[in-house]
Order: C-alpha cells, then structure tokens, then sequence
C-alpha cells in the first residue's frame, strides 16, 4: 500500500522584510521530506493506522468469501461422482455464483481502498501545506521545497524536523477515548439459610 506522504510539494512564501528586493541578502532556503512528516506526525500516524484497519476489514471479508467458495469447490470435487445431475448441476451454478461475487468483492475492496487512500492524501496534504506556509511565513524564507524537488541539500537547509513540530503544534491529535467499562455492581451476598424449627419437645 503507497504511503500517504508521497507527495511532491513546493511552497513558496514571502520573505519577512525586505529580502527579496536586497541582493546583498541571500534568499532563505529549506528543504523537507514529506514521507518523515508523514511517519513521525501524530496526524501522520492516525491516518495511516485508519489506513491499515480499512485495508485488514477489507482483507478478512475476502478471506471469508475465498473460504466460503473453496468450501463448495472442495465439496463439489468430493462428492462429483455420487451426486444426481440435477444436484450437481445445482451446485455448479451455486459456485459460479460464490466466485462471481467473489471477483466483485475483489475489485470494489480495491475502489474502496483506492477512495480511502485518495482522501487521507487529500487531507493530510491539505494540513501539510498550511504547516510548511505556517511556519515559512514565521521563519522569514524565501521558499521551502519538498525534497524531492531538489537535487543537493545542504544539512543546514533541512527544516524537516521544524515542519513535523509545527505540524503537531497546529494539528494536535486528541487521545483515543478509552473503550467505556460497564459498571458491574458486586454481587449481593448469598440469602441467610433458613432457620431450622424448633425441635419437638419429648414425649413423656
């Protein structure tokens, strides 16, 4: 599965002052990687775990399809030669059917999964551009690159680990809410046995 950060950004933003009109000023320049601000951003991580849950509900209702079908397959193989032809021919229909359906839980998991990944770029980098224009602006630089749109980067010039905090600064993530526990009240103490009778007084 493509990871969510795989994106070629390029954000340009005005230098504070009068930098870019003084050429004895060189033009502030920064470089980050998008697939670190991707892994090591508390949005970064949510998404990809949603990602990840998506794709493995979708992979476990195929699995159960492939198995359901296999079933009748291995079924139809074994009792091939005792059944009727009504019967079998019933059952060849009932397995064309399973893997008919099969095939289109295939291929709408894939649109699906293609719909979820599609969406979670979509947002993340719509947050990712406002982080690097956010914290470029504050910064005073004349233009941050992704860093695949540049062929030498200097050391100096990586802003990636800045990008990531001011990431999580302007996006925080809010814990997971704990799964609510049922209230169990403690058991009542078992009922007293009843009193035995009196005994009968003797007979005399």
């Amino acid at each position: 599965m493509r990871r969510i950060a795989c994106l070629m950004v390029v954000v340009v933003v005005a230098a504070a002052g009068a930098a870019w009109g003084q050429a004895a000023v060189p033009a502030k320049i920064g470089v980050f990687d998008a697939q670190r601000v991707s892994e090591e951003t508390a949005e970064g991580k949510k998404v990809q775990a949603r990602l990840t849950a998506f794709s493995e509900k979708k992979r476990g209702e195929l699995v159960a399809k492939e198995k359901d079908t296999q079933t009748l397959q291995e079924k139809l193989n074994a009792q091939a030669l005792s059944l009727s032809a009504e019967t079998r021919t019933g059952m060849e229909k009932e397995l064309q059917k399973k893997m008919l359906e099969l095939n289109q839980a295939r291929e709408g998991a894939q649109r699906e999964m293609q719909l979820e990944v599609a969406e979670a770029e979509s947002g993340f980098r719509e947050k990712l551009l406002a982080a690097v224009e956010s914290f470029g602006r504050e910064e005073g630089f004349a233009m941050i690159l992704e860093r695949g749109a540049a062929i030498y980067v200097h050391p100096s010039s990586d802003v990636t680990t800045a990008v990531v905090d001011r990431f999580n600064k302007m996006f925080p993530v809010s814990p997971e809410a704990p799964a609510a526990k049922s209230e169990t009240k403690p058991a009542a103490p078992p009922a007293a046995p009843p009193a035995a009778p009196p005994a009968a007084p003797d007979k005399k």
